[in-house]
């Protein structure tokens, strides 16, 4: 069980923070690009939407990039971690949707998520349900 706390941080944390990395996305379908190649194969598990794998958004792409550089999951399984990291994101991205009035509101409280965790207790004071979130798709 804390095994499973501790990897849920992980990718909570590094998914996350990887979000700002490559430059500065507005929205969730800004600067369509290519997966990166060692992640084509995953493509069906990190695109759980059903997204071409040659146009998606940066800030897809920079969760997936966060996420799946989190490791190998507790089974041990490269699949199973894309399973994860694809879930998280669109439970995330569907969430943020769900508490807001547009899709750039939505995009401003992903943003606000990614900043809670880029301080030291961010995730200890991380929205429950987006906790929940993230465990959800551990399963």
């Amino acid at each position: 069980m804390m095994m499973k706390r501790i990897s849920i941080i992980v990718i909570a944390v590094l998914t996350l923070t990887a979000c700002g990395s490559s430059g500065k996305p507005e929205t969730f379908t800004d600067q369509p690009g290519p997966l990166q190649s060692k992640y084509t194969e995953l493509a069906t598990q990190l695109l759980q939407g059903g997204e071409n794998p040659n146009g998606v958004p940066l800030v897809q792409r920079n969760f997936i990039e966060g996420c799946m550089s989190g490791g190998i999951d507790e089974t041990g399984s490269i699949i199973a971690l894309a399973s994860s990291c694809g879930c998280s994101y669109a439970g995330l991205v569907e969430f943020v949707r769900e508490l807001t009035v547009s899709d750039i509101e939505a995009f401003k409280a992903f943003e606000a998520f990614d900043k809670q965790l880029e301080k030291d207790d961010g995730f200890r004071n991380l929205d429950t349900r987006v906790k929940e979130i993230f465990s959800s798709c551990q399963s």
